[in-house]
């Protein structure tokens, strides 16, 4: 059985990371997996760029083009937008590498059109990883569910007009994937119950897989050993965020964060609260909060990113609409209790008062008292690092995962066998009458 996975990007962004891992994972499984990307930076020599040279140079014009219908509206910056509408051809993918089954995975951007469903002609798997398949082109609906009804009258991009660009997109999307040979696998609880509300999907089969992630790479090590690398302090709680283009991503609840530290920063908490923060945010963008903070930078390697979540006492991911949330299983898988809003993916990762904290959806003080409880009971000596540990090795192992994809991809070839077998059964006893 060959899997060919298709992706936009091969290390970019959580979504890329999990698709790429899976792909591994299924390799060292004995899978026959192909992966290919429309755009390819990891030096992973198992992860193939598109097949020529026209093919790579048209999906990055279609990736520079595809989101100019929306410089005709004044678009808020609550969610990145792809619309998918220049024509691109990936029948001729499908057979150079002669599938059995395409497994789709974040495939915006424009690199994988919306008709490009329709010409890939055998099973197909999409892992769900956030809102886009069910929408009229943003990848988060910011709350809003008028993708329940097809959209239109689209509050991201201010308009009023029932057929604006979030229909028209929408209708693209419902005249091409209708009776497609599609099975969905979403991954978190929360997208599933998106996806059944969805008259785009909700007839096609599903099934919940969530992410995972090689427990042997992200583990506990010496909190201690793992600070001296950092170059942070023994004495101190250290509380760990990252995220990217947090200040320009609302979904990301930065403002709800800047509060919560802010509540935290008055109390007696301060004095002894280290906040480290990884990603592309810089000084300037961070306010006095009364909590120290250090800033790391960007982190791009896996170990290193592994030794800093080993190094926190507790990380904190105040998302406020999240399909899932990898920064929360890398974090527990490393024996660090997390504190997150209690909606969305994060619903699926943290047992309350168990492992970590749901806070109330989306208040920033039972934020500020998640990350004081998570703290004031690890100085107490109970384990929460431990049972988070626990969590991920039972439910988020990357080669759990992995069989649990191996299964779905042989039940949609039983199921294309089946119905061809029906097909072929008609055509004999139809010409037996005649």
């Amino acid at each position: 059985m060959r899997v060919l996975h298709l992706s936009t990007f091969d290390a970019d962004g959580g979504a890329a990371r999990g698709s790429l891992w899976l792909h591994q994972a299924l390799r060292a499984q004995g899978a026959d997996s192909v992966m290919m990307v429309g755009r390819k930076t990891s030096a992973d020599g198992t992860i193939l760029p598109l097949p020529t040279r026209t093919d790579r140079l048209a999906a990055r014009l279609r990736g520079r083009l595809d989101g100019l219908p929306l410089y005709r509206y004044d678009k808020t910056e609550e969610s990145f937008w792809s619309l998918g509408w220049i024509p691109a051809r990936v029948d001729h993918i499908i057979r150079e590498i002669d599938p059995d089954v395409v497994h789709l995975h974040w495939v915006g951007a424009g690199f994988l059109p919306i008709e490009g469903l329709r010409q890939i002609g055998r099973p197909i798997v999409w892992t769900l990883r956030d809102m886009w398949p069910l929408t009229g082109g943003c990848h988060y609906t910011a709350g809003c569910e008028r993708y329940r009804v097809g959209c239109g009258r689209c509050p991201q991009l201010r308009s009023l007009d029932e057929d604006d660009l979030s229909r028209q997109t929408w209708r693209l999307k419902e005249e091409n994937w209708g009776s497609l040979d599609l099975h969905l696998a979403p991954i978190s609880g929360w997208l599933a119950d998106c996806a059944r509300a969805s008259p785009l999907l909700r007839d096609y089969p599903l099934t919940v897989i969530p992410n995972g992630l090689d427990t042997t790479h992200f583990r506990p090590i010496d909190k201690q050993e793992a600070r001296r690398e950092w170059n942070l302090p023994s004495n101190k709680r250290i509380l760990l965020y990252g995220a990217i283009n947090a200040t320009k991503d609302r979904r990301k609840g930065f403002p709800e964060l800047i509060l919560a530290l802010s509540q935290l920063g008055q109390t007696a908490r301060a004095s002894d609260t280290l906040l480290v923060v990884f990603g592309n945010l810089s000084p300037e963008e961070l306010p006095d909060t009364g909590i120290e903070t250090k800033l790391v930078g960007y982190v791009g390697q896996d170990d290193q990113l592994a030794s800093l979540y080993a190094a926190a006492d507790v990380a904190v991911m105040p998302s406020l609409q999240e399909a899932f949330g990898k920064t929360l299983i890398e974090a527990m898988a490393c024996g660090t209790p997390v504190v997150a809003f209690g909606s969305g993916g994060p619903l699926d990762i943290v047992d309350h008062r168990l492992n970590g904290y749901l806070a109330e959806p989306f208040r920033s003080r039972d934020l500020a008292a998640g990350i004081s409880w998570c703290m004031d009971e690890i100085e107490r000596g109970r384990n929460l690092g431990g049972a988070a540990r626990a969590k991920i090795e039972a439910e988020f192992d990357i080669h759990a995962v992995a069989h649990r994809y191996t299964s779905l991809y042989r039940e949609c070839m039983k199921g294309r066998d089946e119905s061809q077998g029906s097909i072929r059964e008609w055509r004999c006893r139809s010409s037996a009458a005649d």
